[in-house]
């Protein structure tokens, strides 16, 4: 059982309240995420007000809560380990975005290692369109080299530019496409790690 109807109106606001909060704190999350924090807080509370059986149901409820802490002293850190567990290849790229957003926050370092984990998932990105683009516009899409000798990936429409993998763009570009999205991935999980280790030791 993880939701409480309290006779106590004054209780059943405590309630609410709080839970409203951990809500507002889990947007960055998807459904099932999110459910799955907010039940295991509500479990939690229930548990400790159970245990409190001392008192009215407002006292009760409050003291569980005490007990727990304050939404804003925790649930960030659980909406974090939710993101960082889903980050993994295939992860959606709403909690990819999260994520590097919730730590470029955090300071220089962790801007600076957003900025650049987010190129690299948007090189990715580029390199997909570009391989898949290359089936349905073969003459005008592709890796070319400029008249000075520069090379170029992408859409171009004159004769002066000489292209280099023809075809090949396809397959190379979708794997390369997925080794780049793959090793940023793994580099984000070990540096998240690392910054939220480092920061705990701090604390």
């Amino acid at each position: 059982m993880t939701e409480a109807t309290f006779t106590q109106v004054q209780a059943q606001s405590v309630w609410t309240n709080y839970i409203s909060k951990v809500e507002g704190l889990c947007t960055a999350l998807d459904h099932r995420q999110k459910a799955d924090i907010l039940a295991e807080i509500k479990a939690h509370l229930l548990e400790s007000y159970i245990q409190f059986d001392v008192g009215d149901e407002e006292s009760r409820i409050s003291a569980a809560i005490a007990k727990l802490g304050q939404p804003e002293d925790f649930v960030p850190l659980w909406v974090e380990e939710r993101l960082l567990e889903a980050v993994q290849p295939g992860a959606t790229t709403r909690n990819l975005y999260f994520l590097l957003r919730s730590n470029a926050l955090k300071g220089v370092q962790q801007f600076l290692f957003s900025m650049i984990a987010g190129f690299g998932y948007l090189l990715s990105f580029y390199f997909f369109i570009m391989a898949a683009l290359k089936v349905f516009f073969p003459q005008n899409i592709g890796l070319y080299l400029s008249p000075t000798g520069i090379p170029f990936l992408g859409y171009v429409d004159a004769d002066e530019f000489t292209e280099i993998l023809g075809y090949w763009l396809v397959p190379i570009g979708l794997m390369s496409a997925i080794l780049l999205h793959y090793v940023i991935t793994h580099m984000v999980r070990r540096w998240v790690s690392r910054f939220r280790h480092t920061n705990s030791e701090g604390e």
